[in-house]
């Protein structure tokens, strides 16, 4: 078993960071041999960013994949600048082109010409010229040989993107859709799919524009937590990358047992940060790991102001971005109730809505359980989905 090095600031990218999702991964690939354009659902630090990083390092044969995170986009045009610029600073692409240079006539050598310092170094687009981008965008598809590899843009953070560029201005969040889709259709027998993904709701996002329709052609695939087994695996071979700095770290299979049950909402983030916890404090105690040990790191995890505060934070302001103003107070108000109870029946939930003049109340809980806060239990009662978040809700925001 190879050791591997944590990544809990960014995605975990590269064979010595990434613990294979073989089943995600596969399910992904059958979907995309359909022609299916997706959507990976999942909340935030659930692993998404890093699956996509792995299918762009580990294509299969006939598929060109590139990844793009798009969080930070707010304009159309800068959108599709983004998908122009990944499709030719493609050496295969760039290469085609090249070659093709002199042949070219028309539209193809004007958009060509539009590129500065063309290079395998990267493109450089001339910053003075007005161009649309959406339109260069279909030029140079069409452009490309019958018989080309099939493209696989990975579009991480899209819903961020939709949210960013609507911006107050529905209809320029609906023509935004439009586009997209567009490009879609048009080109899906012709070798281009998408692959999309972000820790905001895209349904929830597009059902407020009131037009699902636009994205009714793309299949959801789940991202879920890593099974007992992964999450066991990621524990020991992560121990395994820090016994190279002190090489009588261990922890027991007990304990990590024990790691496993405290918090059974096993995402790799948390998984993550439980380890470097317990690594920490071996190096200043020097003592075997035990149970509560466990427990002892668990509260310095919530109780820290300091290194994990932004993560935890992020969970809070998120509702605000989410949510208008007598929303955002019924969601907090139901999650400190959940955080200060363990747990909430729907009839709970709707006595508080009637409270803050909730008209639909699903579209709350909606948001909730994708966004990654809660789920239903067996027994059809909300609670958090991890016992660190819930605890840190309890003390840093219910309190």
């Amino acid at each position: 078993m190879t050791p591997l090095s944590g990544s809990m600031g960014r995605a975990a990218d590269g064979d010595d960071k990434y613990l294979e999702r073989k089943n995600i991964q596969t399910k992904i690939w059958a979907k995309i041999k359909q022609r299916e354009n997706l959507l990976l659902a999942a909340p935030r630090r659930s692993g998404k960013s890093s699956v996509l990083k792995f299918l762009e390092r580990n294509p299969q044969r006939g598929y060109l994949v590139k990844y793009k995170s798009v969080q930070s986009v707010d304009s159309i045009n800068e959108y599709f600048k983004q998908i122009y610029r990944l499709l030719l600073e493609d050496d295969a692409i760039f290469s085609f082109y090249e070659i093709h240079y002199k042949k070219a006539k028309g539209a193809v050598k004007s958009f060509i010409s539009r590129i500065r310092g063309l290079s395998t170094e990267g493109i450089e687009i001339d910053p003075e010229e007005r161009v649309d981008y959406y339109h260069e965008c279909k030029i140079l598809l069409k452009t490309l040989p019958e018989d080309f590899d099939t493209i696989i843009f990975l579009i991480d953070e899209f819903p961020d993107a939709v949210k960013n560029i609507t911006n107050d201005d529905e209809q320029t969040g609906i023509h935004f859709l439009q586009l997209v889709r567009e490009l879609r259709q048009e080109f899906n027998n012709c070798g281009l799919q998408f692959v999309y993904s972000g820790s905001i709701g895209l349904g929830n996002v597009v059902n407020k524009l009131g037009r699902m329709d636009l994205i009714n052609d793309i299949v959801n695939i789940e991202v879920l937590p890593l099974n007992p087994d992964e999450a066991k695996e990621l524990i020991t071979r992560l121990a395994l990358g820090f016994k190279e700095e002190k090489e009588d770290f261990e922890i027991s299979d007990p304990v990590k047992d024990y790691m496993l049950n405290k918090d059974s909402w096993l995402i790799p983030y948390y998984v993550q940060i439980m380890v470097d916890e317990l690594f920490e404090l071996f190096i200043d105690t020097n003592q075997e790991l035990t149970e509560s040990t466990i427990d002892e790191v668990i509260d310095k995890i919530i109780r820290d102001r300091y290194k994990y505060q932004d993560y935890f934070e992020n969970w809070k302001t998120r509702l605000k971005q989410a949510f208008e103003k007598e929303e955002y107070r019924c969601a907090l108000a139901i999650l400190n109730h959940i955080s200060t109870k363990g747990s909430m029946d729907y009839d709970a939930m709707y006595n508080i809505s009637v409270k803050h003049e909730i008209e639909d109340l699903k579209d709350i809980t909606n948001v909730l359980e994708y966004d990654g806060y809660i789920s239903k239990n067996s027994e059809k009662t909300y609670m958090f989905n991890s016992i660190i978040l819930k605890e840190w809700w309890f003390t840093h925001v219910a309190s």
